[in-house]
């Protein structure tokens, strides 16, 4: 007789479990750059002008030409290169983090484990700290990272439930 989903109780791996989708789901995201888009910037003169210009000008062509492909390489770059690194890095290591933790408090007894515990739960809060931070500097939807909030307050309910 099988037990219903309701009476069951959580596995006691429950946490890293969690912590694991996390660490991928999160990963995915620092791949897409925290989900900021790149918007084409609104080009200094018109097309109307531009076209007027290569018109007088017919060897300035290819002058136009690149100038709209650097105002378009130019947008990411604002908000990538050096900031987005700095945050992804930082955010890939406190996750790496909190796995280890994690994983050597379930492979520890007692007091060791109560410790690896703690340092997870202290990952989790630097976690959520960093996101806020890349809410604060970066614009990137907060609506994003809300569920990865959510996700790590989950592995704080449990962590401590079996501290």
């Amino acid at each position: 007789m099988s037990v219903l989903v309701i009476n069951r109780d959580l596995s006691e791996l429950e946490y890293y479990h969690q912590a694991n989708d996390l660490y991928k789901d999160m990963t995915q995201l620092l791949l897409r750059n925290f989900g900021i888009k790149t918007k084409k910037k609104e080009l200094a003169i018109s097309s109307t002008e531009k076209a007027a210009g290569i018109a007088a000008f017919p060897y300035m062509e290819e002058a136009f030409l690149r100038m709209d492909q650097l105002e378009a390489a130019a947008t990411l770059r604002e908000y990538s290169g050096w900031l987005i690194n700095h945050y992804r890095q930082h955010i890939l290591t406190r996750l790496e983090s909190l796995l280890d933790n994690i994983s050597d408090a379930y492979r520890s007894k007692g007091e060791r484990r109560k410790a690896f515990r703690r340092k997870a739960l202290n990952d989790c809060e630097k976690l959520i700290q960093l996101l806020q931070r890349v809410m604060t500097v970066l614009p990137v939807d907060v609506n994003k990272l809300i569920p990865y909030v959510d996700r790590i307050d989950r592995i704080i309910e449990l962590l401590k439930t079996q501290l």
